[in-house]
């Protein structure tokens, strides 16, 4: 236990996804309203799916979004329609779809999750 109560031990990995997009504040804007209404109902249906992190930096003009999954497997079965998603959210808005890299968590520790 630790200090809050809570069981300690191994946890099972989580597989994550990163879009990286060049944005105006404008299309972030947009952009996360397409995700919000668009994307997350999509992505809550796949089997796996954990969890979305989205980050946005006006002044660098970047938007980070990690989709966070349960296994590896579920991270492939869901790549192709992710990349289609991605850039679509892009043309959509007017960004620049920058990158799209897959990632091992080997490490999250969130206490309160609420934004």
């Amino acid at each position: 236990m630790n200090r809050r109560g809570v069981r300690c031990g191994t946890v099972e990995p989580v597989f994550a996804r990163l879009h990286t997009l060049s944005t105006t504040p404008e299309q972030a804007e947009q952009g996360r309203e397409i995700v919000t209404s668009v994307y997350l109902p999509w992505a809550r249906e796949c089997t796996g799916f954990r969890g979305l992190i989205r980050l946005v930096s006006a002044e660098a003009g970047t938007t980070l979004v990690f989709t966070l999954w349960a296994d590896e497997a579920a991270l492939e079965a869901s790549a192709e329609a992710a990349e289609d998603f991605g850039l679509r959210i892009a043309e959509a808005t007017g960004a620049t779809y920058r990158a799209l890299e897959d990632f091992e968590v080997n490490l999250f520790d969130v206490e309160n999750a609420a934004p």
